[in-house]
């Protein structure tokens, strides 16, 4: 395993070091696609979930395998080939840091924690303070780093991954559910501000510990939240209950480099503005770019991300006119492109790759003609 390991090494390595390399991360606008991971994996080449993030070799090899299984396949993508392995236990870390649990199906699926305390008991006490080095994932999150930082030697970089990039309202909600976080809103709005308060001063504070452990500056952070999602959540609730938490860790990092939600976010933008450090504005594939484009200045720069049926089940045409659309949209001002996350929709791996693959020379070669 050693030996197969150290020839994977050695062709990111060199895939890395390479001219071509230097001609995808140089292309723009830059336009790529996202995988599901780990789902796809385990889709594709039959990933082991129980060996995926409990064994650090294997961890390595299939991280390591997927980079130059894309590298090779899809010559037309703009992702560039890295050579970091990032320590990373999948979605949801942050999850288990403000007290739920976390878990993940055979085919990559996590699945957290819906029946908290919190959920039935709106009292704050319910919750406990995370602590950097004990709570949910973090003694699991920093054995892992270490063991991988000991596999890797001096050949490669291993991050530290299982990061807080969570925000405030995804957990609020995961914690109190759906319907009853909403009605906190109204019925007892002191509560939802103490409990997304909460929230944010225990994400800062495991970035403040973050810091001291790894030895690191505050730097602006990123913040997903998925449930900015118009309608459901309303562009009052946001700009009342969750645009000053954000400000708070704006101002707690220095700045927040981008906002995620897979979610409509185009009525809530006029709020985002307000975060004077967002310099880019992601356009999920429910939010609409002409609305986008009149509301975000045009200093901006816009995260433009196409749904997974623009690539696996558009036709060639539909692909091309989705395409030249955006990028004639998006003219005169800084953006990339790229897709929710992609996983095969059948047994037909071999057919998932040819759309895939298909979707990228068009994407190449409608930039191109674009510019000429």
């Amino acid at each position: 395993m050693a030996a197969r390991l150290d020839a994977l090494v050695d062709r990111v390595r060199a895939a890395a070091a390479s001219p071509e390399n230097a001609r995808r991360a140089g292309r723009s606008p830059r336009i790529t696609f996202q995988l599901e991971e780990p789902i796809a994996s385990t889709l594709i080449d039959g990933l082991s979930m129980e060996r995926f993030y409990t064994e650090p070799a294997y961890y390595a090899e299939r991280v390591f395998q997927r980079r130059l299984w894309r590298w090779e396949l899809f010559p037309d993508d703009d992702l560039p080939m890295e050579t970091t392995l990032p320590a990373s236990l999948g979605f949801y870390p942050e999850f288990t840091y403000a007290g739920m649990s976390v878990q993940y199906t055979d085919r990559g699926v996590p699945e957290i924690q819906a029946d908290h305390p919190l959920r039935h008991d709106p009292d704050i006490r319910r919750l406990s303070p995370c602590r950097f080095t004990s709570t949910g994932w973090m003694p699991r999150a920093l054995r892992w780093h270490e063991d991988l930082a000991a596999l890797a030697g001096n050949r490669f970089d291993v991050p530290f991954a299982a990061t807080w990039w969570r925000g405030c309202l995804d957990l609020a909600i995961q914690l109190r559910g759906y319907e009853q976080f909403v009605s906190d809103t109204v019925e007892r709005p002191a509560f939802a501000h103490e409990l997304l308060s909460f929230l944010t001063e225990e994400r800062c504070r495991w970035w403040e510990a973050f810091g001291m452990h790894f030895g690191r500056p505050r730097e602006p952070t990123f913040v997903g939240d998925d449930w900015i999602n118009v309608p459901f959540i309303s562009p009052g609730l946001f700009r009342v209950f969750v645009l000053p938490r954000y400000l708070a860790i704006e101002s707690f990092h220095g700045g927040i480099a981008g906002v995620h939600s897979c979610g409509n976010q185009a009525p809530v933008q006029e709020s985002l503005l307000l975060i004077r450090s967002l310099g880019s504005f992601e356009v999920s594939a429910w939010t609409d770019l002409a609305a986008t484009l009149a509301h975000v200045p045009a200093d901006k720069e816009l995260v433009v991300s196409l749904h997974p049926n623009d690539v696996l089940c558009a036709s060639a045409e539909e692909m091309e006119a989705r395409l030249a659309a955006i990028i004639d949209a998006c003219r005169g001002r800084r953006f990339t492109i790229s897709t929710s996350g992609l996983t095969p929709l059948t047994t037909d791996i071999d057919d998932f790759v040819r759309r895939v693959r298909t979707w990228t020379q068009i994407a190449r070669k409608v930039r191109e003609t674009s510019h000429g």
